[in-house]
C-alpha cells in the first residue's frame, strides 16, 4: 500500500479546485459540514456516495441507539472504515475519539476509524499491544487539509479506494505505535531512570556492588549534559543517513514545561495543546492546528532557541522557559477564548 503518484496527483489537481474559504461559510452545522466538505474529500478518495458510504449505520449498544455518521466500503459490501464527522472547525478532543471508538467497537467488520471537522483528519487504528478492541487513543496519521502540499496528497493516496490496503495500513499503525511507544519510553528513562535501568548501566561498567550513592551518581550522570550529548551525536548522524525528522528529548522536555506553565491559567484545556515536529522547527500548538502556533523551537549547532510571535529567545535551561510565562500566555489565550 505504498504512496500511489498516479493517484496523489489526480487527488492533488481535485483538491486544488476546492475554495475552503467559501466551503467554511456553507458549513454551519455538523450536517452541512459532512454534505458540503466532508463527502466531497471522499468522492475525490474515489469513494461514491450511492455505493461507497453507508450512512447512519447503527451503531448502539444497550437501549442506546445511535448511529455512526459514515461507513467506508472499501472491498466486498460491508463498511471497514467508520468516519465520525464533526462541524467544520470544531476542536477535536478525547471526546469525540472517544465516541467514535464507541460507534467502531459496536460495527461489524469495522478495521479504522476517522475523526473529521473536515479540515483535520484524524485516522485511528486499534494498538495490537494492548491486547484489547479499543481504537488506540492516539492516531496513527493527521492530515491538516489548511495545508494543503505533496506529503498530505501522497498519504491521502493511500486511503483512496483503488489503491487502499487495509492490512497495510494496520500494519503502518503498528509500527507508529512501536515506535511512539518506544520513543515515550526511552524519554522516561532519560528524565526518571528507573532502578532496572541503572542497574544495567551499571552491570556494563562491571560494577560489583550497587550502594545508594552510587546510585544516585549515575543518576546524574544519565540527567547531565554527558547523555545529551551523545544523544546529539546519534540524531546528527540518523540525520545525516537518512534525512528523517527525529524528537529529541530535550525537544520533548520543553514542550512538556511549556504545557505546565500555561495549564496554571484556568482558561486553557490542556488536551487541546499538542505538539508537530517538522523538519525546521519543533511546533507547540492549539487544536494540532498550523494556525495556532503558541511558540516553536529550533535547533542549530546543538543550542536551541524558542520563537515566540517572531521573536527569538535562547534556551538556557528550563528557567528560562518560565522567564517566557506572559509572553507564551499572550500567544496561547486568544486561543481559548
Amino acid at each position: 500500500m505504498p504512496a500511489n503518484k498516479q493517484i496523489a496527483n489526480a487527488i492533488k489537481k481535485s483538491l486544488l479546485k476546492f475554495d475552503f474559504t467559501k466551503l467554511e461559510e456553507r458549513c454551519s452545522n455538523e450536517a452541512q459540514t459532512r454534505f458540503v466538505l466532508i463527502e466531497p474529500i471522499l468522492e475525490v478518495l474515489g469513494y461514491s456516495r450511492i455505493d461507497d458510504m453507508a450512512t447512519e449505520i447503527t451503531a448502539g449498544w444497550g437501549q442506546k441507539n445511535d448511529k455512526a455518521d459514515i461507513g467506508l466500503i472499501t472491498k466486498g459490501k460491508v463498511p471497514e472504515i467508520i468516519v465520525e464527522c464533526k462541524k467544520y472547525g470544531k476542536t477535536l478532543t478525547d471526546k469525540e475519539a472517544s465516541q467514535l471508538n464507541g460507534y467502531f467497537i459496536n460495527t461489524k467488520n469495522s478495521k479504522l476509524g476517522i475523526l473529521t471537522n473536515g479540515i483535520i483528519w484524524r485516522f485511528y487504528a486499534i494498538n495490537e499491544a494492548t491486547k484489547n478492541s479499543n481504537l488506540f487513543e492516539i492516531p496513527f496519521l493527521v492530515l491538516d487539509f489548511s495545508e494543503l502540499n505533496d506529503l498530505l496528497f501522497e498519504n491521502l493516496s493511500k486511503f483512496h479506494r483503488n489503491n487502499i490496503d487495509i492490512i497495510e495500513l494496520l500494519e503502518e499503525a503498528q509500527e507508529f505505535f512501536f515506535m511512539q511507544g518506544f520513543d515515550n519510553a526511552f524519554a522516561t528513562e532519560l528524565f526518571e531512570p528507573s532502578d532496572d535501568f541503572i542497574k544495567a548501566i551499571f552491570n556494563r561498567m562491571h560494577g560489583k556492588r550497587m550502594t545508594d550513592s552510587v546510585k544516585e551518581k549515575i543518576k546524574s550522570l544519565i540527567n547531565s549534559n554527558t547523555i545529551q550529548n551523545a544523544l546529539i551525536k546519534v540524531i546528527e548522524e540518523e540525520s545525516k543517513n537518512g534525512n528523517m525528522i527525529i524528537t529529541t528529548a530535550e525537544e520533548l522536555k520543553i514542550y512538556h514545561t511549556v504545557k505546565t506553565i500555561l495549564i496554571h491559567n484556568k482558561k486553557i484545556d490542556s488536551d487541546r495543546i499538542s505538539y508537530r515536529d517538522q523538519k525546521n522547527s519543533f511546533n507547540i500548538l492549539v487544536d494540532d492546528n498550523n494556525k495556532k502556533i503558541i511558540c516553536k523551537i529550533v535547533s542549530s549547532r546543538n543550542k536551541y532557541s524558542i520563537e515566540i510571535n517572531g521573536n527569538k529567545y535562547d534556551f538556557n535551561g528550563l528557567e528560562s522557559i518560565v522567564a517566557l510565562k506572559k509572553q507564551l500566555l499572550d500567544v496561547a489565550l486568544p486561543y481559548f477564548n
